[in-house]
C-alpha cells in the first residue's frame, strides 16, 4: 500500500489506496509510505523520483555497505525496528528509509507501532514539515522512544524473574515445577533483549552515517543538533540493553546453580535415608536367617528385643546426623 502524504497549510494531509495508487506524485508529496509494496506503486515511486527501491530480499542483506549508501544523490538507510513489542512473539522488520532531495520514502513490509505514533503526531510535533529530513528524524525519534518503552518493559520482567530466582517458597516439588517456568522465561527474556540489541545497533549505525550525510549537505544546526541527541539516546539504549543480558545471563547461571543444588539436596536426603536404614536392615538379615540353632529363638522377649534394636539403630545414625548438622 502506498501513503502519499502531502504538505497543505502547514499540516500533512495523507493520501492513501486507490486516491494514492492513481494521482501524480505532486510537489507537495513530502513523505511516501510504502507498505508491502506491490510491484505497480514501487514502479510509480521509482519513476517519480528516479531512483530504485530496494527489494526485501536487499533490504534483508546484513552488510553495512548494503544497509548505509549514497545512490544517484540519495540516500538510503536501513535499519532493523521491533515490531509486535506489545504481544507475546516479538518480530524484527527491515525499514528502509530514502531521502531523496525534500522528500523522505519509507519501505517496510510490516507495520511498527512507530509509524502510526508519528503519522498521528506529526503535525503538532513537527515545526516544519516541508523537508522530508524533518520527518526521518521525527520518524527516528519516535522509533528510538518505542525501543526504549521496549527495553524498560524487559527490565521490568528481569526484576520479576530475579525475586523468582532468590524469593523461591514452598515444598520441592513446588519449586522444581517454578524453576521450569523461569528458565523459560529467561529465554525468552534472552531472545527479546538481543532483538532489542540488534535493534539498538543498527539505528545507531544510520544515525552514524545520517550525521555525516547531514553535515556534508549542511542542514541547519537544530536538524544536526536532533541527530546527536538521537545517537546519545540510541548508546545510552544499547549499553542499557547489554547491561540486561548480562544480568539475563547471570540469572540462568544462578537457576542453574540452584537447580543443582535441589538435585544435590533430594540426593542427599536419599544418601541419609540409606544410612539410617542400613542398620536395621542389617539386624532384620541376621534374625532372618534359617539356622537351626539360634539361641534368640527360645527367648519371650527375642521379637520385642529385634524390634527394639532396629528402631535403636535408626534412631541413633539420625540423632548423630542431626546434631552434626548434615539434615
Amino acid at each position: 500500500m502506498l501513503t502519499i502524504y502531502e504538505f497543505h497549510a502547514g499540516e500533512l494531509k495523507p493520501r492513501s489506496g486507490k486516491s494514492a495508487g492513481k494521482a501524480p506524485i505532486t510537489d507537495e508529496a513530502v513523505w511516501l509510505d510504502l507498505l508491502d509494496p506491490t510491484p505497480e506503486e514501487e514502479s510509480k515511486v521509482e519513476k517519480a523520483l528516479k531512483l530504485n527501491v530496494p527489494t526485501r530480499e536487499e533490504q534483508q542483506e546484513i552488510e553495512a555497505s548494503s544497509r548505509l549508501y549514497q545512490e544517484d544523490g540519495a540516500l538510503f538507510m536501513t535499519a532493523s525496528v521491533i515490531t509486535q513489542s506489545e504481544q507475546a512473539e516479538t518480530k524484527m522488520t527491515p525499514v528502509t528509509f530514502i531521502l531523496a532531495g525534500n522528500r523522505l520514502v519509507t519501505v517496510r513490509y510490516a507495520e511498527p507501532r512507530a509509524f502510526a505514533i508519528y503519522a498521528a503526531r506529526c503535525n503538532r510535533a513537527e515545526p516544519d514539515l516541508r523537508s522530508g529530513v524533518n520527518v526521518l528524524i521525527g520518524l527516528i525519534e519516535t522509533i528510538v522512544d518505542r525501543l526504549a518503552d521496549f527495553i524498560e518493559r524487559i527490565q521490568a520482567d528481569v526484576d520479576v524473574l530475579s525475586h523468582a530466582v532468590f524469593d523461591i517458597k514452598g515444598g520441592a516439588a513446588t519449586r522444581q515445577r517454578r524453576f521450569d517456568v523461569v528458565l523459560k522465561s529467561i529465554g525468552r527474556e534472552g531472545e527479546m533483549s538481543s532483538k532489542a540489541r540488534e535493534s539498538a545497533h543498527s539505528l545507531g549505525r544510520l544515525l552514524t552515517f545520517f550525521a555525516y550525510a547531514a553535515q556534508e549537505r549542511k542542514v541547519g544546526k537544530a536538524l544536526q543538533s536532533r541527530i546527536r541527541t538521537a545517537t546519545r539516546d540510541v548508546n545510552s539504549l544499547t549499553d542499557q540493553v547489554s547491561f540486561l543480558s548480562s544480568k539475563i545471563i547471570f540469572l540462568l547461571d544462578a537457576t542453574l546453580g540452584m537447580i543443582n543444588i535441589q538435585q544435590a539436596d533430594i540426593i542427599k536426603i536419599f544418601s541419609v535415608a540409606a544410612v539410617v536404614f542400613l542398620p536395621p536392615t542389617l539386624i532384620a538379615s541376621i534374625y532372618g536367617m534359617n539356622f537351626r540353632h539360634m539361641p534368640e529363638l527360645d527367648w519371650w522377649f527375642s521379637y520385642p528385643l529385634a524390634l527394639g534394636l532396629m528402631v535403636l539403630a535408626a534412631v541413633l545414625p539420625y540423632l548423630y546426623f542431626k546434631r552434626k548438622g548434615w539434615l
